[in-house]
């Protein structure tokens, strides 16, 4: 029988950082009957675009409609005047969804019942930064996630449940993330309450299993086809859409495609017995423009040069056809 009186309302100190996270704040923040979010904390205001303005992330403008206290320290591990505001706090939970920062021991000994994690997969597989690119590196046809109890290691605790989720052939990671956050966010508050009185038991992780996942670069985004196979450059493009994307070298210079489909490259019609354009070569036709892979290819319906804007295929042949001759 758990210690805690379930007609009290289940307090949380809810952490994250990205647009992943804001279904599940959103959620928890809608039910002031059965849970109160006494602070929300997030990274700092990142400066972005040309202007190099700051802009906040996108839990602090979520958290900020909901009128939620909002906290942003550089190294939450060594703000000593929060983790004292936090102390004396003493939520039931802490609740960290893509927050971004590891934490000490200092902070995962906050709460009264436990310091949880909403991981995007489905643990052990893909422990780490990037789990929901990684599925999509892979071409996994289902991931998950994952409600675990956080310990001193990264992503190694006991999971309490998994949510399924399928994934489409044309996921990208935004829209992978969207149902996971939805599928996420319906469960999460029921899930905590099972947590507080004791009806939900945390298993360990098999770590024998286990897998890792690091964070992406801007650099993972250089692809070349020549030595990857169609599917290999698809499930790429789908994992790093819409950042850091990726790109082909032309002519000693990179290529976004912004949006690309597998297919079948067609004959070329000036010579039809003339073979396939080797890997790694653009063959246009019927104005569309195709990229011949290690085997099989893709189409390329949306490209961009350096320092130019975003161009659909049509347009962007009807100037630069001559990079393809």
């Amino acid at each position: 029988m758990s210690q805690y009186n379930m007609t009290e309302k289940t307090s949380i100190v809810f952490l994250g950082t990205p647009e992943f996270a804001c279904p599940f704040l959103e959620k928890l923040a809608a039910d002031r009957q059965r849970f109160d979010i006494l602070a929300v904390i997030t990274q700092e205001d990142k400066v972005q675009g040309r202007k190099r303005l700051p802009a906040p992330p996108p839990v602090k403008t979520t958290a900020e409609k909901l009128g939620l206290t909002v906290y942003q320290p550089a190294r939450l591990n060594k703000d000593g005047e929060l983790l004292e505001k936090l102390e004396q706090m003493a939520p039931d939970f802490l609740l960290v969804i893509a927050y971004g920062q590891i934490l000490s021991p200092r902070v995962l000994a906050i709460p009264g019942i436990k310091p949880i994690n909403v991981h995007g997969s489905i643990l052990p597989l893909y422990r780490g930064a990037s789990p929901v690119e990684q599925a999509l590196l892979n071409g996994d046809s289902t991931t998950g996630l994952s409600i675990m109890a956080m310990e001193a290691g990264m992503d190694t605790g006991p999971v309490y449940s998994v949510i399924n989720c399928p994934i489409a052939p044309d996921d990208t990671s935004p829209s992978l993330r969207r149902k996971l956050s939805e599928l996420g966010s319906a469960e999460l508050p029921e899930l905590l309450l099972q947590i507080k009185n004791g009806g939900l038991r945390a298993r360990p992780q098999d770590d024998s299993r286990a897998s890792y996942c690091g964070k992406i670069s801007k650099s993972d985004g250089l692809t070349d086809p020549a030595v990857l196979d169609a599917n290999t450059v698809y499930n790429r493009w789908r994992a790093y859409f819409p950042w850091p994307g990726i790109s082909v070298q032309l002519k000693e210079i990179p290529l976004k495609l912004l949006k690309i489909r597998p297919v079948k490259v067609p004959g070329n019609p000036s010579a039809p017995s003339a073979p396939s354009p080797a890997p790694g070569r653009f063959l246009i036709s019927d104005k569309r423009l195709f990229l011949s892979c290690q085997s099989g290819a893709l189409e390329i319906l949306e490209l961009q040069l350096p320092g130019k804007s975003a161009q659909p295929t049509a347009t962007f042949l009807a100037g630069n056809s001559h990079y393809f001759a």
